[in-house]
């Protein structure tokens, strides 16, 4: 019975082990996420300026909330697992956004919102 326990949580932590790397942080030029082509090019640049803001918005809450996590044991798995990818996608939006605000010209304080970066996760 307890040889049955311990297998079954060794088999739990291999399954986290293997499933740890399905989630990975979004670099400048990885083509991993991306948005699809021309998503925001029918917007003018007061709106893809307000879809910045929305974006930086939902990056700081996706990164409080990492951090959060990652303060226990455990937590750097669960972040992976449950807000990395929306990170991830959040962040080739706003890479597509600032392509689309270039393309466009917009002026640049429409578009002051900075890039979010996460830290390694330990």
């Amino acid at each position: 019975m307890k040889s049955n326990a311990i297998f079954a949580l060794c088999l739990a932590f291999a399954g986290a082990a293997a499933s740890a790397g399905c989630s990975m942080l979004l670099e400048d030029n990885s083509a991993v996420y991306s948005t699809a082509p021309g998503k925001y090019s029918f917007l003018d640049c007061p709106n893809l300026s307000k879809r910045a803001e929305v974006n930086s918005k939902r990056t700081a809450e996706l990164t409080a909330l990492m951090q959060r996590t990652s303060q226990d044991p455990i937590g750097p798995f669960v972040s992976n697992m449950v807000y990395r990818d929306e990170f991830n996608v959040v962040q080739a939006d706003q890479q597509a956004i600032r392509q689309a605000a270039d393309e466009k010209r917009c002026a640049p304080d429409l578009m002051k919102t900075k890039p979010e970066s996460l830290g390694p996760m330990h």
